[in-house]
């Protein structure tokens, strides 16, 4: 899994051909000779000016939008959104912000009771989730190949499930090594230097290194040091010595400098120039460089490990169609899918961090070819079902070696027990 994206980002981070205009697929001067003929059915033809909304017709209704971006992030989302309505200005917005960690219960809850948004911006890994469970909508009919040759493969691919389109990747996004060179001037090479670094930064109320240890932004470090989650078909593997090595070297870190889970303590920290280094996603790019200028935010490669290195997941973030929309709202919530994939709303998108998950949009912000680099050492995000499997046991898992003092082998057993018990759950239910 670890390098399965790297030829994706590739791609990302230069100049392709932009995509060619497209023009009206109809000519009405070509059908002038059904102007003699009174029983032909195409009254174009005895208007010798049609109107614009005659040649392109208008979009009306409204399009119920939730997500969970950054503040940071915001600007960039309200942009795309007015640009839609300069278009279609019969086009009504409700937005809805819902933290990351509430939003997938909200919309699974909402939508399956015949509510939810019409548009949800949400993680890779929902998409296959929610349309076994009809939430989402198939969109294979409604793409033209046109459009989806636009898209790059490789981000497109996961969303192509069983049959289905279940939605569209726009963003690819990832956890990297954020460092503050005022604090730490030199990047670590390795994990010893950079707990050496952390050690010799911290002072008063600044720390070298906060880290976060949630399973999203920590589960990659044991892929990079050569265990794994789990396999390509989502079974667990975590459970043996690699896994405990994973365990101990996180809680080793405790030794020099605090250790998150799940919360925002450690981007506080860097936002505030009180932390050197925090290991944290791309989507805080925008926010750290508004707060601190640009020049006092580096990305830099993971350290090395022992033969392997620390490690990030790297993965796209999708755009899904509810399955509860209907006509006029449906329409016009598909339009602006494909006009958030178009160049001009993914260049709007790469002001505040996006790295665009078109082709024909070239990177040119030196933060996100930063990101770009450091993620050659990520770790594909996975993409299937059996994911949501492992978020509950982990995050009892990990807190209890942690804090509790749990022994990480037994902490890593009771988890794999727990996991098997919620993938058999899964399958049953597709």
């Amino acid at each position: 899994m670890k390098k399965s994206l790297f030829s994706l980002l590739a791609i990302l981070v230069v100049t392709s051909l932009l995509l060619a205009g497209c023009g009206a697929t109809t000519e009405p001067a070509a059908t002038e000779p059904a102007a003699a003929q009174p029983e032909a059915t195409e009254p174009e033809a005895a208007q010798p000016e049609p109107t614009a909304a005659e040649a392109e017709p208008s979009l009306a209704g409204t399009i119920v939008l939730w997500h969970s971006w950054k503040e940071s992030e915001i600007p960039g989302l309200n942009q795309v959104i007015g640009a839609f309505q300069e278009q279609y200005p019969d086009v009504n917005f409700d937005v809805l912000y819902t933290p990351h960690e509430d939003l997938r219960g909200k919309f699974e809850t909402a939508a399956a009771t015949g509510g939810g948004p019409a548009v949800l911006l949400g993680s890779a890994d929902w998409g296959p989730a929610f349309y076994d469970a009809q939430l989402v909508a198939d969109i294979s009919s409604m793409a033209s190949q046109e459009f989806l040759d636009t898209l790059n493969p490789a981000a497109l691919a996961p969303l192509q499930y069983k049959d289905a389109l279940v939605g569209l990747p726009h963003t690819i996004k990832g956890v990297v090594m954020f460092r503050n060179p005022t604090i730490i001037p030199e990047a670590p090479a390795t994990w010893d230097d950079l707990v050496a670094a952390a050690q010799e930064a911290t002072t008063g109320d600044t720390v070298g290194a906060d880290l976060e240890a949630g399973l999203f932004f920590s589960a990659a470090h044991l892929n990079g040091i050569g265990g794994q989650l789990m396999d390509e078909d989502g079974n667990p593997l975590f459970n043996d010595e690699k896994g405990v090595e994973w365990m101990n070297l996180i809680k080793s870190f405790q030794d020099a400098g605090p250790v998150e889970y799940n919360n925002d303590n450690d981007v506080n920290l860097y936002k505030a120039g009180k932390a050197g280094i925090v290991f944290d996603g791309t989507w805080n790019i925008t926010g750290f460089t508004e707060t601190l200028g640009p020049e006092n935010v580096v990305i830099d490669p993971w350290p090395t490990y022992g033969d392997g290195a620390l490690s990030g997941y790297v993965q796209t973030d999708n755009i899904y169609l509810g399955s509860n929309v209907e006509g006029d709202d449906q329409a016009a919530a598909w339009a602006f899918m494909e006009f958030f994939l178009s160049p001009e709303a993914q260049t709007m998108l790469g002001s505040v961090g996006h790295i665009p998950a078109i082709t024909g949009v070239e990177v040119t912000d030196p933060h996100l070819q930063q990101a770009s680099e450091a993620f050659e050492g990520g770790t594909a995000f996975p993409v299937i079902p059996e994911m949501n499997a492992y978020w509950g046991p982990m995050d009892t898992a990990i807190p209890s070696v942690l804090n509790e003092g749990t022994d990480p082998a037994e902490a890593l057993q009771a988890a794999y027990d727990a996991v098997i018990a919620s993938v058999e759950e899964i399958r049953g239910g597709q």
